[in-house]
């Protein structure tokens, strides 16, 4: 028996899904246990491009990410990845990374900010890689005299940048990864410690546009960073 639309005195099987016209567009309907429809309230899932591609973003500068529409998307989540570019502190507050969305289809001046996130403004630990680092290694040597700190996420700066997360650091010459490297980093690659992950969901039924505002002048003292922001729809 194939699924049906708008078909009048059929008897479905349980699990079988039924459409039911509302206008032009055809609503999904599934039999329960008890002979009754119900809603298909299953969610779909879509993997947006990256809003922001890992990159530099300068001190004491704003720089906004891709603005996508949520129209017709119940919920969207945001993934925000961020690194430092240098060892020294923030004055007060790190990065601020603001999620921005819209009642409108176009124009400026109705951005509001749904949420936000700072990130640290401690200093961060850094080395340089000894010799190339393969794909797909787990154990990363390191020149510098400063011991890379265990369990922290650690971000590899030039070339193709990368996040990674440290778990056991040895002396001063090597520390291990979780996972292996996605990519290979040629020798003298910037490494710097305090690496952060955020992951903020938003309930965007209501809202037209969505963006991510990156916040690199939020403390008195300011310093490059680097960011990567990307995020998965839900209808």
């Amino acid at each position: 028996m194939a699924n049906q639309i708008g078909a009048d005195n059929h008897v479905l099987i349980q699990g079988r899904i039924a459409y039911g016209m509302s206008g032009t567009s055809a609503v999904a309907n599934q039999a329960n246990s008890a002979g009754y429809l119900q809603a298909d309230v299953r969610n779909t899932e879509t993997i947006q491009t990256e809003l922001y591609a890992a990159a530099s973003v300068a001190a004491s500068t704003v720089v906004l990410s891709s603005t996508i529409s949520v129209v017709g998307i119940k919920r969207a989540t945001v993934f925000i990845d961020h690194s430092r570019a240098s060892t020294g502190g923030f004055g007060i507050n790190g990065t601020e990374y603001r999620i921005d969305a819209s009642q409108k289809a176009s124009g400026n001046d109705t951005w509001r900010t749904l949420a936000s996130v700072v990130a640290s403004s401690s200093v961060a630990a850094s080395a340089a890689s000894s010799s190339d680092c393969a794909a797909g290694t787990t154990l990363i040597t390191i020149t510098s005299a400063t011991a890379m700190p265990a369990n922290d996420n650690i971000c590899f700066t030039s070339g193709t940048i990368e996040w990674v997360r440290s778990t056991i650091a040895t002396g001063t010459a090597s520390f291990n990864i979780v996972d292996a490297t996605t990519y290979g980093h040629v020798s003298a690659t910037g490494l710097f410690a305090g690496a952060e992950h955020f992951v903020v969901s938003i309930n965007t039924e209501a809202v037209t546009r969505m963006r991510v505002a990156i916040n690199n002048q939020a403390s008195g003292t300011t310093l490059a960073v680097f960011s990567r922001i990307a995020c998965i729809t839900e209808q």
